[in-house]
């Protein structure tokens, strides 16, 4: 899922002009308009969706509000330079192979965790409360980074560690958002970890359901006794979210002030980076807040 965010978002490393045009501009000697030309073959990839992943060359112009000539010039540039592609007898375009290469280059330099970290200091520093972020894989969510608080009782976690689904407000981040038939196979691997491990299934959707309405999840002791956990996913262009966010503490300090205040900006954060990783505003409205 990550890979998704990668191959929508890749669109300012394009190639949309030939040699000689980007000679030229390397060279300061292009036409003022170059850096509108460029924008206008950026916006033609943006078209492309998790929904919308095969358009024809009229509902490109069509969205973009451009003349069908302009549109098809832009459309050629980018299917030679290989950012699209184009079915012979359908006629209908999609991304093309250099979206894919440019996309797993981003990954393997870890974009994402590039992207997130500033937005995660921000938060360690407002609420001095440890934040990691998490991303999905298999039954699992990994420990992608963390941003530790600086006080001496704090709750802390490995690069790389493993954690289960099926416990904590983050595991609920990803599982909310999965098909039934693989949320009730999980759901066959709850275990104890602490008493308040929830392993009553009704209990564990009625919080998947609240989470996919108000944009959030809270857990006390679920996974680790004495800990508390405010989570909130984080969306690209797919429906299923490739990463969530967490600040995590002792649950003395987790006062219902303080989670009151840390809900809204949490959540500002992850509607930002969502929007960054390629979800459109509507489709991620659960992450809007009041302020």
């Amino acid at each position: 899922m990550v890979e998704s965010y990668y191959t929508v978002n890749l669109f300012c490393q394009c190639k949309i002009f030939s040699c000689r045009e980007l000679k030229a501009i390397m060279k300061g000697n292009a036409k003022e308009d170059g850096a509108s030309a460029l924008k206008k073959g950026l916006s033609v990839l943006s078209c492309f969706s998790w929904q919308k992943s095969r358009r024809t060359l009229t509902e490109i112009a069509r969205e973009l509000n451009l003349p069908l000539p302009t549109a098809a010039r832009l459309a050629k540039a980018l299917e030679e330079e290989g950012f699209l592609e184009r079915n012979k007898k359908s006629k209908l375009f999609s991304l093309g192979f250099q979206c894919y290469l440019l996309g797993a280059i981003a990954k393997k330099t870890g974009g994402l965790r590039t992207m997130a970290l500033p937005y995660m200091e921000e938060l360690r520093k407002k609420f001095n409360e440890t934040v990691n972020l998490y991303v999905r894989e298999g039954n699992s969510r990994i420990c992608f980074e963390q941003v530790e608080s600086s006080l001496n009782l704090k709750r802390s976690a490995k690069l790389g560690d493993r954690f289960p689904l099926w416990a904590g407000a983050s595991g609920r981040c990803f599982l909310a958002f999965m098909p039934d038939e693989d949320v009730y196979g999980i759901l066959g691997e709850v275990e104890s970890l602490t008493p308040n491990t929830i392993l009553d299934r009704k209990v564990v959707l009625e919080k998947n359901s609240e989470l996919r309405t108000r944009g959030y999840s809270l857990s006390v002791s679920e996974r680790e006794q004495g800990v508390s956990s405010v989570a909130v996913p984080i969306f690209d262009a797919s429906p299923q979210p490739p990463a969530c966010m967490t600040l995590s503490g002792p649950t003395a300090r987790f006062t219902e002030e303080m989670i009151r205040e840390l809900i809204p900006a949490l959540k500002k954060t992850c509607l930002e980076l969502s929007v960054k990783l390629g979800a459109e505003r509507r489709s991620v409205s659960l992450l809007e807040t009041d302020g």
